[in-house]
C-alpha cells in the first residue's frame, strides 16, 4: 500500500517536472522571437510642411486659372472683343438696357454686365479709359447684344437726338397702343397701320407673348413706356421689339415671376393698365389695387371711369352716366370683372401696386383733390356718395 502511494507521488512529480519544462520552452520561444518595430510618430512639423504644399499648391492653381483669365479678357478687351468665343457660342442675348442721367462709367458697366452684354465691367471700364469714349455716353433706354464689338456698342450708348442718327421716341406712362402707334408714325418711321400689323402678327421670341389670349390690339400693354433711341434704318418691327424687351427685362423677368399671386400675367397687366389711368397720385397705386381687388373678390362691377374712356376712345376729364352705358367688353361698367384687355400701358409702378396692393377693406374711392390727384377711399357707400357730392360742389 505504502509503495502504490509513493509510486502515485513519483508519478504526479514526473508530470509536475514535465509541464513545467514545456512552459519553460514555450517562454523561451517567446522571448526568442523579434519584437514588432513601432512606426515612429510624424512629428507636428512634418504635418504643418504638408499642409503648407497642398495650400501652396491650391493657391498656385487659384493664381494660374486668374492670370490665364485676365490674359484672356485683357486680350479681347484690347481688340474690341466684349466676350468670349465661348460666350458667344451659347446664344445672342438681346437686351434693353437702362442708363440714368448722370450714370458714371461704373454704373455703366454694372448695368451691362449684369444684363449679360459684357464679360467684365473692369475690362470694359479699361477700354473706356484707353479709348477715351465714356465721356460720349448717352443716358436713356438702349437695346444692345453680347455679339456687339466695343465700337458698336460704344456708338450705340453714344447716340443722341441731335446726331442726327437716332430718333428720340418717348412713350409716356399711360400711353395707349394708339397713341404710340400715332407717335411713331410722326417721326416717319412706319405708318400707323404698320404698326398696328406688327403688333398683332408680328413673332416675338419673348415668353410671356404665347400666354397673351387673341384679341384685338394683343400688344396693348405690353409696350413699356420709356424713351427710346430709334436708328433711322429700324422698322416698326424693331420698335416693338425694343418696347417688347424693356417690359421683359423690368416687369415679368423684374417683378411678376417672383411675386406671389394667384393672377395671370395678363390679368396683372390689365389690372395695372386701370390704376395708371386711373391713380396718378402714386403713393394710391397699392391702395386702388386694393379696392379692385376687393371688388373682384366681391364679385362687384369694377365701374371704373377710364375704362369707359378707352372703350369709347375719347380724351375727357368727367364721365357722364350716358358714357356708362357703352356696349363694349373694355367697359366695365358694362361687363363683369375685368375688361377684356389692357386699357394702355402702365408704369412699373402701377405694376409694383397690381402685384403688392394694400391690405384694406375699400370698395369705392373718389377724387379728393385735382391738383395732386389724391382719392378718398372708404368701405361705406353713403360714405362715397357723400365725398362724391363734396368734390361735385367744388367744381
Amino acid at each position: 500500500m505504502e509503495n502504490n502511494t509513493d509510486n502515485k507521488q513519483e508519478k504526479k512529480r514526473r508530470r509536475m517536472g514535465d509541464a513545467d519544462r514545456a512552459r519553460k520552452r514555450r517562454l523561451e520561444r517567446v522571448a526568442a522571437k523579434p519584437e514588432k518595430p513601432e512606426k515612429p510618430k510624424k512629428s507636428a512639423a512634418h504635418h504643418i510642411k504638408l499642409g503648407c504644399s497642398v495650400l501652396f499648391l491650391i493657391v498656385f492653381i487659384v493664381i494660374a486659372v486668374i492670370c490665364i483669365r485676365t490674359y484672356t479678357l485683357f486680350s479681347h478687351a484690347r481688340d474690341g472683343i466684349l466676350n468670349t468665343d465661348a460666350q458667344k457660342g451659347r446664344e445672342e442675348i438681346t437686351a434693353t438696357v437702362e442708363i440714368p442721367e448722370g450714370a458714371s462709367l461704373k454704373v455703366i458697366s454694372e448695368t451691362l454686365y449684369e444684363a449679360g452684354i459684357i464679360e467684365s465691367p473692369l475690362f470694359f471700364r479699361w477700354k473706356c479709359s484707353v479709348e477715351d469714349v465714356s465721356y460720349s455716353f448717352n443716358y436713356g433706354t438702349f437695346t444692345v447684344s453680347n455679339y456687339m464689338t466695343f465700337d458698336e456698342l460704344a456708338e450705340c450708348l453714344s447716340a443722341s437726338p441731335d446726331s442726327g442718327d437716332y430718333y428720340r421716341l418717348t412713350v409716356i406712362e399711360g400711353d395707349s397702343i394708339f397713341d404710340i402707334a400715332e407717335n411713331v408714325a410722326s417721326f416717319g418711321i412706319c405708318t400707323e397701320e404698320e404698326f398696328y400689323e406688327v403688333c398683332d402678327s408680328g413673332e416675338f421670341d419673348y415668353d410671356f407673348i404665347e400666354d397673351i389670349p387673341e384679341r384685338e390690339n394683343r400688344l396693348e400693354g405690353y409696350l413699356f413706356p420709356d424713351t427710346y433711341f430709334v436708328g433711322y434704318d429700324m422698322g416698326a418691327w424693331d420698335v416693338v421689339n425694343m418696347m417688347l424687351s424693356n417690359f421683359n427685362t423690368k416687369v415679368y423677368e423684374g417683378i411678376y415671376k417672383s411675386a406671389i399671386t394667384e393672377y395671370s400675367l395678363d390679368d396683372i397687366v390689365i389690372i395695372a393698365s386701370i390704376i395708371e389711368k386711373e391713380i396718378k397720385y402714386d403713393a394710391e397705386r397699392s391702395t386702388a389695387a386694393s379696392v379692385i381687388y376687393n371688388r373682384l373678390d366681391s364679385g362687384m362691377k369694377l365701374q371704373m371711369d377710364a375704362t369707359v374712356l378707352y372703350a369709347a376712345q375719347e380724351h375727357k376729364s368727367r364721365v357722364y352716366e350716358a358714357d356708362t352705358q357703352i356696349e363694349s367688353e373694355y367697359n366695365t361698367y358694362y361687363v363683369d370683372g375685368l375688361p377684356v384687355g389692357p386699357i394702355g400701358n402702365a408704369g412699373l409702378s402701377s405694376f409694383e401696386g397690381a402685384l403688392y396692393p394694400d391690405d384694406t377693406d375699400y370698395i369705392y374711392y373718389v377724387l379728393q383733390n385735382s391738383e395732386t390727384g389724391q382719392h378718398y377711399f372708404t368701405s361705406d357707400y353713403n360714405d362715397f356718395l357723400r365725398a362724391k357730392e363734396e368734390y361735385i360742389s367744388g367744381l
